[in-house]
């Protein structure tokens, strides 16, 4: 349930929620055609976007990181809400399809599933639902389906009817065990969700030290995760890396891909030169130390040239050698090694954004 008040004079709605998350608000905004503005207030931060004929077409906050910041807020439970039909942003700087952004926000969840699943023995069945317990996402590997069935059939019945503890915060999870089996149901408050999931009882500590540790705080980071990777403007934005070593060149085609990005890779700065002419980047990615052409021949030619002199380029360097790459000009910006996939990635947003 959503509280809503309606202000007359000014023509908009200000709500809080009760028992909706911001997503599900959100859901409704995406199926009326018309422009909505919406806005929500948590703790001193703002989020500010505007819908459009069901789609996302504007995301900004008062923070410097901008789009990310706004993003994370829609996986906070928390503050208020405003929708009103005025409030048109000068640009539109996204391009979310709702539709998109479900489906790669089930593959995160499914990625983070997956990622666990082999540092068990024991199989491990999981279900995450809404508040009102529809399903959203359920998981059970082959042979599993009786654990599956058993962890439905005690999630449905309430462990009591104490659902009421989680929510309130009074219990951390509600767990039951049945024979070699173990039922745990946690209650998610930023997106309002339940999860429950079932395993083997000699398990049991493995798979709840996950839940706590690693999937509710990576569940909360797949909303921003999912949203930048369906932003249609992102992913039509390409990136060119210059990168001889082969594991520099897949952490860096890992970060970029998943995040919606294209990605083209090159050994070497002849190469480079011809697939600038191919592909016309949005970004490059140039390593500072590459055989037969320097980082900063390369750098200069490419500037010299009038359809590539506009491209910002990214120096990857050892910290100890930033100095000479700079003193030599290998690129607009320099980015230390070894890089946070998650820095680099909100790097070629920023410079995007500039251009």
């Amino acid at each position: 349930m959503v509280k809503i008040t309606e202000l007359k004079d000014r023509g908009e709605l200000i709500g809080r929620l009760e028992e909706e998350s911001l997503l599900e608000v959100i859901e409704h905004i995406v199926q009326i055609k018309s422009p909505i503005y919406f806005w929500i207030r948590y703790f001193g931060e703002e989020g500010h976007f505007y819908f459009r004929e069901g789609k996302m077409v504007y995301a900004e906050s008062r923070s410097l990181r901008a789009k990310q910041s706004a993003y994370h807020l829609l996986a906070f439970r928390g503050g208020i809400f405003r929708i009103s039909r005025a409030g048109i942003p000068g640009t539109e700087n996204v391009d979310i399809s709702w539709t998109d952004f479900k489906n790669n926000f089930l593959e995160e969840i499914n990625k983070l599933v997956l990622n666990f699943i082999p540092d068990l023995e024991g199989k491990l069945a999981l279900c995450l639902t809404d508040f009102r317990f529809k399903e959203i996402f359920s998981h059970f590997e082959p042979g599993a389906k009786e654990i599956y069935d058993l962890l439905q059939k005690i999630f449905k019945a309430g462990l009591g009817a104490n659902y009421k503890s989680l929510v309130r915060g009074v219990s951390e999870e509600l767990v039951e065990e049945k024979g070699e089996v173990f039922v745990a149901v946690n209650y998610i408050p930023e997106l309002r969700y339940f999860l429950a999931l079932a395993g083997e009882r000699g398990e049991k500590e493995i798979v709840l030290e996950w839940v706590k540790y690693q999937f509710v705080p990576k569940l909360k980071e797949a909303v921003s995760i999912a949203l930048r990777r369906s932003d249609r403007l992102i992913r039509k934005a390409g990136v060119l890396a210059v990168i001889p070593e082969k594991v520099l060149s897949e952490e860096i085609s890992s970060s970029l891909s998943s995040a919606g990005f294209k990605l083209w890779l090159c050994q070497d700065g002849f190469e480079a030169l011809v697939r600038t002419e191919d592909y016309a980047p949005d970004v490059i990615i140039l390593f500072s130390e590459l055989a037969r052409m320097s980082a900063s021949e390369i750098y200069q030619r490419l500037k010299q040239k009038e359809r590539s002199q506009h491209i910002p380029i990214i120096c990857l360097v050892e910290p100890e050698k930033r100095k000479q790459a700079q003193s030599q000009r290998c690129g607009d910006l320099y980015l230390d090694l070894p890089f946070s996939g998650k820095k680099l990635v909100k790097l070629v947003e920023n410079l995007l954004e500039l251009k």
